[in-house]
């Protein structure tokens, strides 16, 4: 047996090297969509993601990147382009049947099953055609899924032969068809009893088949085998056609494309319509919304088609994401263990974080910012110059230096005596030794970031027998409230919060690590539970500071809760990956560690405080060195508990951050 968990990363990968994007690997248990449940041992995709079975009865990742390729397949292959007017003129037998009137919003799949009075009966045969046809395309496609497919059958799997015989597809019904009537089922000579002029079962093995081919051979089974079973009436026929599945969903998704389009051009029609009559006077501002006049019929017939064809793409796009869940397509999601103090054990890939870019904000006022790095950056750079290498190392054999390399001279003079060009290289000089560090800040983006760096003090109830103190109207006079209306009051400035000192901190370190030269990251977490942790880049360790850069610090905004056990672990993770000989972590937080499932009780703070301790203790022990910032009065109070008093500090002014910065980054880089 083999666990999703353990190949989730490789199997991410995989995915992404065949489809050429990165989808999102998860178990089938963590779909979260409202409207349907998945089953736990089949697979599954929505728009980012791939769902398979948490576990499967099989060694290595085989059956894992087999259950992958079908999923791929369905998309490379045109499962979700199936258009029910294309498929009932292609196929005879369809058209015969009368069109299902079901309203708009079904998938067309679902109008191709209400065809037929059994609705479950050709889903579930059109399921296994369909199958049948992506493995045979995935094996012409990619070679060497032969040989997976061949290795799953010795170790008991199926065959691409048995995929497409009828015995696995009675198998597959075989809680629905049963005793006598499996026999009559598997009797049947289905490439036999069709002729020549339909399709049998094992042309879907031809590399040329597509999604209607397989309509077309599950219809035709389906109408053999209720000619068979009506006879005899021996199965009791489930009038229920199931809940709509992940792939009925998925072919809504891609059925907008049509109507975008179809929005694209009423769009065109309508500019067409205004400029070539006369309404000049009619439209006002880009959407056409204007006066229009009673004689203005046409214009007003378009305008009416666009807005009610936009609100129906509205309409279907949020259903679609209501029915299979929240969509990630930017971001990449990893798995974390999580130390449960309680138990004395970690939690498996208890934890999913999702990692993205921080999104910019166009209108981003960013001017601010420039101020305070013009007026901090000169003193923190001063700081930091006292850790600028003093160390030396001389390059030998340069063609220009201020000495002379011996051996290289004595080798040029031996080329000489034996007729050979000299090597002209015979300098040598000393340049700077590089520091080898990389440091990573991790800023927390929760919620309370939000509030003020000062908060005002509580407002003073007044005396209720001090008349003086009381804004006293009188009924009598009209003119009374028009006064107090009148007076001008200056307005207040905004207050400054701890967000605000945060981005400007980072902004502050970044200008000064340019002209210092180190390598350093810049990144935010937050989110919601457990499987919704978020890590936000603002500058990977790679990147040079760009004016993107600027925008993406400046577009830090707070968010949700502070799971940071998570975020400390992937920021371990990508110093490691940066190879640096020295490692510094920096955290930037306003509180302790909480989060709506962070421990078995909610408000509970221990269990968050402890995995949070671990992971320190998981950083230090891989090499890192890590310092904790914190501007909360009480942060004593867990701080402690979380790690040395020698590797935190709690601001006593918040204002302050940008010189403290700078001298923990100096301590830290000097040891």
């Amino acid at each position: 047996m083999i666990e999703l968990a353990d190949v989730e990363s490789r199997l991410a990968l995989f995915t992404e090297g065949i489809a050429g994007r990165y989808y999102h690997i998860k178990a089938t248990e963590e779909f979260a969509g409202r409207h349907f449940h998945l089953a736990p041992d089949r697979a599954a995709q929505t728009l980012d993601t791939i769902y398979l079975p948490s576990t499967l009865e099989t060694v290595g990742s085989t059956g894992f990147r087999l259950l992958t390729l079908e999923q791929l397949g369905q998309r490379e292959f045109g499962t979700f382009r199936f258009q029910i007017d294309e498929a009932r003129r292609r196929i005879p037998a369809l058209a015969a049947w009368p069109l299902p009137t079901t309203g708009t919003r079904q998938s067309d799949f679902t109008l191709l099953y209400r065809h037929v009075p059994v609705h479950w009966l050709l889903r579930d045969l059109f399921a296994h055609c369909e199958r049948a046809r992506i493995m045979a395309r995935v094996m012409a496609r990619y070679p060497g899924a032969r040989r997976l497919l061949d290795t799953a059958a010795q170790r008991g799997g199926e065959s691409i032969e048995a995929i497409v015989s009828i015995a696995t597809l009675v198998t597959a019904l075989g809680e629905l068809v049963d005793g006598a009537d499996r026999e009559l089922l598997l009797a049947l000579d289905v490439t036999g009893l069709l002729g020549p002029s339909l399709l049998p079962l094992d042309t879907l093995l031809l590399p040329t088949t597509d999604v209607y081919d397989s309509a077309a051979v599950a219809l035709t089974i389906y109408e053999l085998w209720t000619q068979q079973l009506t006879a005899i009436e021996p199965v009791s026929l489930n009038e229920d056609a199931g809940q709509s599945g992940t792939i009925d969903w998925l072919q809504r998704d891609a059925k907008l494309e049509d109507w975008e389009e179809a929005l694209a051009a009423a769009e065109s029609a309508l500019m067409l319509e205004f400029l070539e009559g006369d309404h000049a006077d009619a439209a006002q501002g880009d959407n056409l919304a204007g006066e229009l006049r009673p004689d203005d019929v046409d214009l007003r017939a378009l305008q009416t088609d666009r807005d009610n064809l936009s609100r129906r793409i509205d309409m279907e796009r949020a259903a679609i994401r209501d029915a299979l869940g929240a969509v990630r397509p930017l971001a990449r999601s990893y798995r974390y263990d999580e130390w449960d103090y309680l138990n004395r054990r970690y939690l498996r890939h208890w934890c999913r974080l999702y990692e993205e870019q921080l999104v910019l904000e166009a209108d981003v006022d960013i001017s601010e910012l420039l101020r305070v790095i013009a007026h901090h950056a000169p003193e923190v750079q001063r700081q930091l110059e006292h850790i600028r290498p003093l160390g030396f190392q001389r390059l030998r054999r340069v063609a220009d230096g201020d000495e002379l390399d011996i051996d290289a001279l004595i080798e040029a003079r031996q080329d000489v005596r034996a007729g050979v060009s000299p090597d002209e290289r015979v300098y040598s000089r000393r340049e700077r030794v590089q520091r080898d560090l990389c440091a990573v800040f991790l800023v927390d983006l929760s919620a309370s970031t939000d509030d003020p760096i000062n908060p005002p003090p509580p407002a003073a109830h007044p005396d209720p027998d001090d008349l003086t103190a009381q804004s006293i109207v009188n009924l009598r006079d009209p003119y009374d409230d028009v006064l107090a209306v009148n007076v001008e009051t200056a307005p207040e400035a905004p207050e400054r919060r701890i967000i605000d000192v945060q981005r400007e901190s980072m902004l502050v370190m970044s200008a000064a690590l340019e002209k210092l030269g180190d390598s350093y990251g810049i990144y935010g977490f937050s989110g919601y539970g457990r499987d919704c942790v978020e890590f936000f880049v603002a500058k990977e360790t790679d990147e040079p500071f760009t004016r993107r850069t600027l925008q993406a610090i400046a577009s830090m905004k707070p968010k949700r809760s502070t799971r940071m056990g998570p975020a400390i672990r992937h920021a371990t993770e990508k110093l490691i990956a940066s190879g640096n000989a020295l490692k510094l972590l920096i955290i930037l937080s306003d509180g302790f560690p909480q989060d709506s499932d962070y421990g078995p009780q909610r408000g509970e703070h221990e269990y968050g405080v402890q995995d949070t301790a671990a992971a320190l203790k998981e950083a230090q022990a891989k090499g890192v060195e890590y310092f904790c910032v914190t501007v909360d009065k009480s942060g004593h109070d867990y701080l402690r508990r979380m790690c040395a008093e020698s590797r935190y500090l709690i601001l006593d002014e918040i204002e302050q951050l940008p010189e403290v910065l700078s001298g923990v980054y100096r301590t830290l880089a000097g040891r």
